[in-house]
């Protein structure tokens, strides 16, 4: 009886945010919303439990920008994906993002987890984006601070990436564990990735970034990249960029 009470008072005591929640829900876009949505912005659809964004980037057609935000707002926590985009293609993953009027993208709130074609470093010529995009790369050959599975801009991923080939799935695991200043990646299980979340080592990224260079973007608006980072909670983002992009088998745990 003893037992028995102590397994119900276990059941009763553990928290939803222990679990695993699929972030894909009826092949819809249920639980997902375009930033700064206006009811004009298009680009992401629902195919067979496969997310899927298919239009020309804001970055190339100078329309608003199309990255597709949670409803709900998460501090620490990890997450599941599986992710593939086209040759020369570009992507990525946010966290931390507020969607305040003041900013004009996602990105100049929250910190993000680079997807992109690896072989453009070898072949800038290909990356998709026209001179912005190349520039970035051809700019990054050396540091690789906005290479594959890179914090884009602050941190490189560690050691040498076996991406399975464009066109083809692969994983990654993100771990933002705000209480104890903690991010984490994996791509395909295999740890590439480890990085504050803020303190000295942030801060030293931060100075040598372009968010450290709020007078050199007069685009942003105002707040420039003021707020970048400062949002421990907030919305998760896929991004509107250069490039076909699929995410499937979207999961999440909260951590506390």
């Amino acid at each position: 009886m003893k037992n028995f009470i102590i397994i119900l008072l276990f059941i009763a005591c553990k928290s939803p945010k222990n679990e695993w929640f699929s972030l894909i829900k009826n092949n819809s876009l249920d639980g997902w919303h375009y930033f700064q949505d206006n009811g004009l912005k298009k680009g992401w659809s629902v195919e067979d439990g496969i997310l899927i964004f298919d239009k020309i980037s804001g970055l190339e057609s100078g329309e608003d920008d199309a990255s597709l935000l949670s409803n709900k707002t998460y501090e620490s926590f990890e997450i599941s994906f599986e992710w593939k985009i086209e040759k020369g293609g570009n992507s990525g993953f946010m966290w931390g993002v507020d969607e305040d009027i003041a900013y004009k993208f996602p990105y100049q709130t929250g910190p993000e987890i680079q997807i992109i074609d690896p072989e453009v470093y070898a072949k800038p010529e290909d990356v998709l984006g026209g001179d912005i995009e190349l520039n970035n790369v051809l700019g990054d050959l050396d540091q690789k601070k906005k290479y594959l599975g890179a914090v884009y801009d602050l941190f490189p991923p560690k050691g040498e990436l076996k991406p399975n080939p464009v066109g083809d799935w692969n994983q990654y695991y993100i771990k933002i564990d705000q209480k104890n200043n903690q991010g984490l990646l994996k791509l395909n299980d295999v740890v590439i990735n480890e990085f504050p979340l803020s303190g000295p080592e942030w801060d030293d990224s931060l100075l040598k970034s372009k968010f450290n260079k709020s007078e050199d973007y007069p685009y942003l608006g105002k707040k420039r990249w003021y707020d970048f980072a400062k949002f421990k909670k907030g919305a998760l983002c896929l991004q509107d960029h250069p490039g076909k992009a699929y995410f499937k088998n979207i999961k999440i745990r909260e951590l506390y």
